[in-house]
């Protein structure tokens, strides 16, 4: 669900889409390169900058805690195999493309449709609205106004 529609220029959407592509990479240098240079981010590009960085973060905790858990469950008699099957079924290439050399997993494939439409919202210069992760947006970004 899309809301809040924004005036913005074109090198924010840029530096938006970028930011949601690279994991939050682009966005923290172009924060780090704004806070040095002492320059205030407009509020859309503040508010995608620090959303892709945070939806980059729960997905590195999720992806360690899922390998942890399959590590710690993989030692327990009987449930090995159980966890052969999880991890097969979470790592299974469904996706190929030999041209280029790329394969995709569900779960990579499920968070590309993610960033994707997100970045369909930026294009459009609107904030995509995810139900929890927004809410919290808005209390870290509530004073940035």
């Amino acid at each position: 669900m899309l809301s809040n529609s924004y005036n913005v220029k074109p090198f924010e959407k840029i530096i938006s889409i970028l930011s949601y592509l690279s994991m939050g990479l682009i966005g923290l240098i172009f924060l780090i390169i704004s806070y040095i240079t002492k320059k205030r981010l407009k509020f859309f590009l503040m508010y995608n900058i620090t959303q892709s960085i945070i939806i980059s973060v729960i997905l590195a905790i999720f992806k360690l805690i899922i390998d942890i858990v399959l590590s710690i469950t993989a030692l327990i008699p009987f449930l090995d195999f159980i966890v052969a099957v999880i991890n097969i079924i979470l790592t299974f290439k469904v996706l190929t493309i030999p041209i280029l050399h790329l394969s995709f997993s569900i779960f990579e494939i499920l968070v590309t449709i993610l960033l994707m439409y997100i970045v369909f919202g930026v294009c459009l210069g609107k904030i995509f609205y995810i139900p929890k992760l927004t809410d919290f947006m808005n209390k870290i970004l509530k004073s940035y106004t």
